[in-house]
């Protein structure tokens, strides 16, 4: 539950969360945040849990008149007017979960709640799956292994420590990253740079604040687009190493993965795909057999459920299925290299415009 606390206090923005489990045994609470247990708050929580039923949706819904009741849960609110969020779902354990964060500076909008909804289980399917295993007894180079993507694990010199099957084959090629004398370097002077600074000012935040992570663009050519993603690695014996993974970039597979958190059903998931083809809605609708117009709704009905707003957001949930790290308010996106990497600046859909600001 604590894993879960942190990962929903990310995802919202806020400072603050309580979690409820409410099974056969009873009620089991836990918190991250200076608000300490209060007995009283119990018989409130379990009235929420049992409103919703087995086979509910998750719900997630702003609170601003409970203030009262949610700072006994969370803490007081700050001086500054701040805003709070409250959410339940049944979870695969025949458990009910209440979840109460804050503090928030802007209040949660109606177009928000379905994208965020849909990553309530999967956040805490993750946490369950992060809990069962004790850092210390994770195995570094097993876990490289078991990563689809090519990933490195280097210290703030970039002197590489472990390498996985990927890893191996995209250094073996030397173009987006290469091995110097035992240190990885990027396909430019300023790749190397970017990636020392953003591996140094993750191993930072992690020891002091936690689950942060960053992104560092390797390339931004169209046809070879490719970023970095860094956090620091999941062990407690490789203190002051930080891991990095390169996600490749597969629009049917990145279809497929923001489908399953989101939803989508598969006529959506096919438009998903081709949106990340950077297909437009008449090409779309060509090869779709379907009218620009209709393909155009259809893309407005995706987005509502994804929370977003604008389509190059899509790429950034593509790279955020795909991180190893998870999705959080916390992910930094580091300036693209210097100009002596011959970047495509005519791009439209340069995708670094993505990753600059995350959903809230």
């Amino acid at each position: 539950m604590e894993y879960f606390a942190k990962a929903m206090a990310e995802l919202l923005g806020c400072r603050s969360c309580y979690v409820a489990m409410l099974s056969a045994s009873g009620l089991e609470e836990a918190r991250i945040g200076d608000a300490p247990a209060d007995p009283s708050c119990a018989a409130m929580v379990e009235r929420f849990a049992r409103k919703g039923t087995a086979e509910d949706v998750a719900s997630l819904e702003p609170i601003n008149s409970r203030t009262s009741f949610v700072r006994k849960l969370i803490g007081a609110e700050p001086p500054v007017k701040s805003h709070s969020v409250i959410g339940r779902f049944a979870s695969d354990e025949r458990t009910t979960v209440v979840f109460v964060a804050g503090w928030r500076p802007a209040a949660l909008a109606a177009s928000e709640i379905p994208g965020l909804a849909h990553t309530v289980r999967p956040l805490w399917k993750a946490a369950h799956s992060l809990a069962r295993q004790t850092p210390g007894q994770v195995d570094a180079q097993l876990w490289l292994e078991e990563l689809t993507f090519p990933a490195i694990v280097v210290d703030q010199g970039l002197h590489i420590y472990a390498v996985n099957r990927g890893g191996r084959v995209l250094l073996a090629k030397r173009e987006l990253l290469r091995m110097e004398g035992g240190r990885l370097a990027g396909s430019c002077a300023s790749v190397t740079e970017s990636l020392r600074g953003a591996i140094g000012k993750v191993l930072i935040e992690s020891g002091t604040h936690g689950w942060f992570n960053t992104t560092v663009p390797l390339s931004t050519d169209r046809q070879q687009f490719a970023f970095a993603k860094i956090g620091a690695v999941p062990t407690h014996d490789k203190l002051g190493q930080a891991l990095i993974v390169v996600p490749q970039f597969d629009d049917v597979q990145g279809a497929h993965c923001i489908a399953s958190a989101f939803g989508l059903n598969w006529a959506e998931e096919r438009i998903v795909a081709r949106i990340l083809q950077f297909q437009c809605p008449r090409d779309i609708g060509a090869e779709l057999g379907l009218t620009e117009a209709t393909v155009r709704t259809y893309t407005k009905r995706i987005m509502l459920k994804l929370g977003i707003n604008r389509q190059s957001e899509f790429f950034l949930l593509y790279h955020l299925t795909q991180s190893p790290f998870g999705a959080g308010r916390r992910e930094n996106w580091v300036s693209r290299p210097a100009s002596d990497c011959r970047l495509d600046e005519e791009d439209p859909m340069r995708l670094r415009t993505a990753g600059k600001r995350s959903p809230d």
